[in-house]
């Protein structure tokens, strides 16, 4: 007698290798068991999901979800667990100064599973363009402490997954502060035995610079924006440096966000043999209502660009539960794991997807989410948010 049993789905899981139709038993919040559809089985609570797909609790690698202190933060449960994400990486919207209120009231206050990364400048994203004042992280650099940031790292480690840094010229002093920033960044990351993560988009710096600043397991998020600080030349080719520490090691983020996927830049990079190794959305306040709106849209792009959806849903589970140390607790249904699960419809239709530059290309089908369970509880699922002018 299982809990809930989810049946005839065709089940995804490709930390398992696994794409076929089973039946996934949940019992105490765990998956109990994957089986035979053609094999009765005895259950409290019964889902059928006859031509539907069923796969882990999709990830997302890169969200901002610290309302009411951060003017990008939205809630967790609403914009992500809602859309069947059930993991987060809140992508460094809290430092080290206010970082124990953002564990009080969303890590254990959220249904959403939420881990982090730590950013150097210790008062978070407080502040942007569109704020009195309008300073960012790095104005002053003083803010980048690196004992801070270790001591808060150590506080809450058990949440913290790596060491954020943004390089941009708007937020530095036009870029004073961009190269020192980047130094303290790595110096907290190499203190704690943490990733370091780094966005450059719309940097001073080179591209070059940065990479040679990473290592293996270190992130560089924004890989396909068309800004200063690209991972390709003026040609749309890619240099040869990425290249180089793909193969060492250094993985790379989507990070659609409001301003960092251009199709014009996309496509030229996969078909130079580029694959991103994380799918994040940048979900924020300025692009819930477009052109990111979920999870679920940015993995819609990478199927209307070519990525099978085997290799979607990896880049969007298992590679992100590898990355967090979490491999044997989510991004898989192996049997023992969370019962954290995602029930998708492929919908064959027009589907228009717009890029963070106002482009818009029709594909030909969408992703509806169906279900969502959280560790074996079934949670509400929304509608995805209408489409309307953003913030920004």
């Amino acid at each position: 007698m299982y809990d809930f049993v989810l049946t005839n789905g065709t089940v995804i899981d490709p930390a398992v290798g696994l794409n076929d139709r089973r039946n996934v038993a949940l019992q105490g919040g765990r998956v109990a068991a994957i089986l035979d559809p053609n094999v009765p089985v005895v259950a409290h609570q019964t889902l059928d999901c006859s031509g539907l797909l069923v796969v882990p609790g999709l990830i997302d690698f890169h969200v901002h979800v610290f309302p009411g202190v951060s003017n990008f933060g939205v809630d967790p449960d609403e914009t992500c667990l809602a859309r069947g994400v059930t993991t987060v990486l809140d992508f460094g919207t809290a430092g080290g100064l206010i970082f124990d209120g953002f564990r009080r009231f969303v890590i254990d206050a959220a249904k959403t599973r939420v881990k982090a990364l730590m950013l150097i400048a210790g008062q978070g994203l407080i502040s942007s363009n569109d704020t009195k004042p309008a300073l960012g992280e790095l104005w002053d650099i003083a803010y980048c402490d690196v004992e801070g940031c270790v001591e808060a790292v150590e506080k809450h480690r058990d949440c913290v997954a790596g060491i954020k840094v943004r390089c941009m010229a708007d937020i530095s002093r036009g870029g004073l502060n961009e190269a020192e920033g980047l130094r303290l960044a790595r110096q907290a990351a190499d203190e704690t035995k943490l990733p370091l993560v780094v966005h450059p988009a719309n940097s001073t710096l080179t591209i070059q610079h940065i990479l040679e600043t990473l290592r293996p397991g270190d992130v560089l998020t924004h890989c396909f924006h068309d800004k200063n600080c690209k991972l390709v030349d003026s040609a749309t080719q890619l240099w040869p440096i990425v290249r180089e520490k793909q193969r060492e090691g250094i993985q790379f983020d989507v990070g659609h966000g409001w301003g960092s996927f251009a199709w014009r830049v996309v496509r030229p990079m996969l078909d130079q043999g580029f694959d991103p190794d994380f799918l994040g959305s940048d979900l924020h306040s300025y692009n819930t209502n477009g052109p990111v709106f979920d999870l679920v849209t940015t993995l819609e792009k990478f199927l209307h660009v070519g990525m099978s959806l085997p290799d979607v849903i990896r880049r969007s589970t298992a590679t992100c539960a590898k990355w967090l140390g979490m491999s044997d607790e989510i991004g898989t249904l192996k049997p023992g794991a969370c019962a954290d699960i995602t029930v998708l419809d492929v919908v064959e239709c027009e589907n228009p997807l717009t890029d963070s530059e106002g482009f818009t290309e029709i594909a030909n089908r969408r992703l509806d989410v169906k279900a969502c369970f959280r560790a074996g509880n079934r949670v509400g699922v929304l509608p995805k948010p209408d489409a309307r002018q953003s913030r920004i």
